[in-house]
């Protein structure tokens, strides 16, 4: 194309790059957000033993695999299931999980009844089906565990017809004791002995209280007292740990502990069976429609449990109608919860979590009543509750019996009204649960937010309070990250990406990272000394020097924008107008962004301090553009 042809079409393709480039400017320019002092942009005020937990471990494979897709080995209609809402199916079913070994159990779209419970007691199974709406794979089950196996008042709080633990008793063996004394945060315990264990290896780091009660205060960072009800004296915790590596006779885990570790608590490392790699996925468990019996009195129409499982999920399931909808209990480490929907009539515990550690409950909708909604209790620690709906209020239920170091983040409108326990088990909550960027009104826990406990968000209905051993309530507009789960995850697995104008990013469907830009205007240095006012832009960094003109390396991988082409298009169209300007040095890639009414110098002319001459614009062959200054040097720009 001529000079002459490229000056006639400057003014349309100005208009058009303007706009486009404009609208591309406000749409990619996000506002700035608030940062907690417990946390910073990414994560530079934390550490793994300040007052705000880790938790970035919680999950499947504590985030470093994303959920499996494993093959059918076995189908339920090949096993006599009828699925058309009237045949009793359950034989059907229990015979289809005894025959599959290593894969998953199909379960076709349709109806089927279910009278009795289904057991899984052994390693990779999973129960899949076709779909969690009305028309997927139904499990439609008639009766309550009452029905089954007799009135009791534990139906209320565990049991149901989905029971997965192993078929034996559990019952833990000592491996070794430990030694030394470690601080919470530490990685590592000296052991007597490491035979009998590996790396990779789950255990438990066992601990009981010396009959002065110090392990339940530490529990309450010494803040309150343990409960006393006569299963709870004395006292012990369990912490499951995942070998990572062993030295001589240091074990190292993957992830660091959440207490002390104190001689005068007779540490161990003990060992038990486990049931791992066990999914339940794309059903729809629906319960006989019949009126709540009230609270404690349920007669069991409760659709999952875990008891001793490691490393599993629940995925796409709705439940209906259900009394409860999914228990954990001891021994439960690593599950993930996800896309889990509760409907129906009012219940009793949607979600609960009992002496579990590490389980992660993400993207639920819970569209009906319960007493209790999501629960932790009885030492569960570590937990997360992330990206979470309720077309009611959502009840945080605290269970007492010492609950520490648990997550909620991003949730819907709350409340802490409703929860529950026995009196004898003590404070609803021990320490460091953590409450981050919450639906406001942000609650506070009236009666265990003493306790080391972590309040941040936006609408607090408490002024602030930022102490250093009792309770945190801090306000923050705009909380940035907006969920503290996948900013830790982030920090951990994709630390790499992260620099001082981007942030690496955690993908948890696929377990990977990426990178996004931090937001506009966050402060940076160019990395040259004679700029300033450096702020970060689309991901890059760019200063101002002494010409007006800021400068900084182009962001990775981008081309010229729609409106960097109409800049230099009218440059050259209306160069006497001397409008705003822009160039990429194709060799450098660095950005030149002016002043209005002022054109981008040549750098090495600018830091010479030189006035540079007028630059004019050419197109060539192949879409390259050339800028060339008085002296007739060309730097070139290809436009992609």
């Amino acid at each position: 194309m001529t000079r002459s042809k490229f000056r006639g079409l400057g003014l349309g393709m100005l208009r058009r790059g303007w706009a486009a480039g404009v609208a591309l400017l406000l749409a990619s320019a996000p506002a700035f957000g608030g940062m907690s002092k417990l946390w910073g942009a990414a994560g530079e005020a934390w550490t793994p033993t300040s007052r705000l937990p880790e938790y970035s471990h919680a999950g499947y494979h504590a985030g470093e695999a994303p959920l499996p897709e494993v093959p059918v080995v076995a189908n339920v209609t090949d096993f006599g299931a009828v699925g058309d809402g009237v045949t009793d199916d359950t034989g059907a079913f229990a015979a289809a999980i005894a025959a599959a070994e290593n894969g998953a159990v199909l379960i076709p779209a349709g109806r089927y009844v279910i009278t009795d419970v289904l057991r899984i007691s052994k390693s990779n199974v999973v129960l899949r089906g076709e779909g969690s709406g009305p028309d997927g794979s139904v499990l439609f089950i008639p009766q309550s565990l009452a029905d089954v196996y007799g009135p009791s008042p534990s139906w209320s709080w565990s049991g149901a017809f989905i029971d997965i633990r192993p078929s034996q008793e559990v019952i833990a063996t000592t491996a070794t004791a430990v030694m030394t004394a470690a601080p919470r945060g530490d990685t590592s315990l000296t052991v007597a002995s490491t035979v009998g264990l590996a790396e990779g290896q789950l255990v438990e780091l066992h601990q009981v209280d010396d009959g002065s009660g110090s392990l339940g205060r530490h529990l309450h960072n010494d803040q309150a007292e343990a409960g006393d009800c006569p299963y709870m004296v004395p006292l012990t915790l369990d912490s499951p740990l995942r070998i990572r590596s062993i030295d001589g006779g240091v074990v190292t885990f993957t992830q660091p502990l959440r207490t002390d570790v104190s001689l005068a608590w007779s540490p161990e490392l003990q060992t038990h069976e486990v049931v791992e790699e066990v999914g339940v996925e794309h059903l729809r468990i629906e319960f006989i429609e019949v009126p709540y019996a009230g609270h404690s009195k349920e007669p069991g129409y409760n659709a999952i449990t875990f008891t001793a499982v490691a490393d599993s999920w629940v995925r796409d399931v709705t439940i209906v109608d259900a009394d409860s909808g999914i228990f954990t209990g001891p021994y439960v480490k690593g599950l993930t919860f996800q896309d889990i929907a509760l409907e129906g009539r009012q219940g009793h515990h949607g979600i609960a979590l009992s002496y579990s550690t590490d389980v992660l409950v993400r993207d639920f909708n819970i569209a009906n009543v319960w007493t209790h909604s999501l629960t932790v209790s009885a030492r569960a620690s570590g937990n997360v509750f992330s990206r979470g709906t309720g077309a009611e209020l959502l009840v945080l239920d605290h269970h007492g019996d010492s609950p520490f170091e648990n997550l909620f983040t991003q949730l819907s409108a709350y409340t802490f009204a409703g929860s529950g326990g026995e009196e004898c088990t003590g404070l609803h909550g021990g320490a460091r649960n953590t409450y981050w960027n919450l639906a406001a009104p942000m609650y506070i826990p009236l009666l265990w937010g003493h306790v080391q406990s972590n309040v941040v968000g936006e609408g607090l209905v408490v002024a602030d309070d930022l102490t250093e051993d009792a309770q945190w309530y801090e306000t923050v507009s705009a909380l940035e990250p907006a969920n503290l789960y996948e900013a830790q995850t982030a920090r951990r697995f994709c630390g790499e990406l992260s620099d001082a104008c981007n942030l690496g990013v955690y993908e948890p469907d696929t377990a990977s990272c990426s990178q996004a830009p931090r937001p506009r205007g966050t402060a940076c240095d160019d990395g040259d000394p004679e700029t300033d006012g450096d702020a970060c832009a689309e991901g890059a960094c760019a200063g101002t020097s002494s010409s007006g003109c800021s400068y900084g390396p182009a962001a990775p991988g981008r081309g010229s924008s729609p409106l960097l082409l109409g800049l230099l298009l009218a440059m050259s169209a209306a160069a006497a107008s001397r409008r705003r300007g822009a160039f990429l040095q194709r060799k450098q890639r660095w950005v030149c962004r002016c002043a209005w009414r002022t054109i981008c110098p040549p750098r090495a002319a600018t830091r010479r301090g030189r006035r540079p001459d007028l630059l004019t614009t050419t197109i060539e062959e192949g879409g390259k553009v050339v800028l060339r200054d008085g002296d007739g040097t060309g730097r070139e720009l290809l436009l992609r």
